[in-house]
C-alpha cells in the first residue's frame, strides 16, 4: 500500500488500519491458539545441525572374514 491508496481511504478507514497495525501478535497466551503454534525465539537465531565445515569424517573398518 503506497502514499496514493492511503490518501483515497476515509477517516474510519484509516483509523481501522491503524488500530489494526497497534494490535499485538496473537499467541497462545494472547488467543485460543494451541502452544505448538507460536514461533520459538532461539529457533530463528540456532546454529544448523550436521558436520561443520573442515569436520574429517570416521567409520568403522571392514572386516577381514565376513559373515
Amino acid at each position: 500500500m503506497d502514499r496514493t491508496d492511503l490518501q483515497r481511504l476515509t477517516k474510519e478507514e484509516l483509523i481501522d488500519l491503524v488500530l489494526r497495525m497497534q494490535r499485538p501478535d496473537k499467541t497462545s497466551r494472547t488467543s485460543s491458539k494451541p502452544p505448538s503454534s507460536d514461533r520459538k525465539a532461539r529457533r530463528d537465531r540456532a546454529k544448523p545441525g550436521g558436520a561443520k565445515a573442515g569436520h574429517k569424517g570416521h567409520s568403522r573398518a571392514m572386516s577381514e572374514d565376513a559373515d
